[in-house]
């Protein structure tokens, strides 16, 4: 069961990658070299920043316990 809940969930994500990578239908004059930042790239910025916030705390933590 499980397997097949799994491939279903491969199977419509790729059909969704598929479908969104299609051209903008309403604008096809648009220069397609231009990508838009969407919010998962904010999404990784703020959890790439998070993490090396949270690495410098416990840095220093362990620096003022020696």
């Amino acid at each position: 069961m499980r397997l097949k809940q799994l491939l279903l969930v491969i199977a419509f994500s790729f059909v969704a990658i598929i479908g969104l990578a299609q051209p903008n239908p309403q604008n096809p004059n648009q220069d397609p070299d231009i990508v838009p930042i969407t919010g998962l790239e904010y999404l990784l910025l703020g959890g790439g920043l998070y993490g090396v916030s949270k690495f410098l705390k416990n840095r220093k933590n362990k620096h003022n316990q020696s």
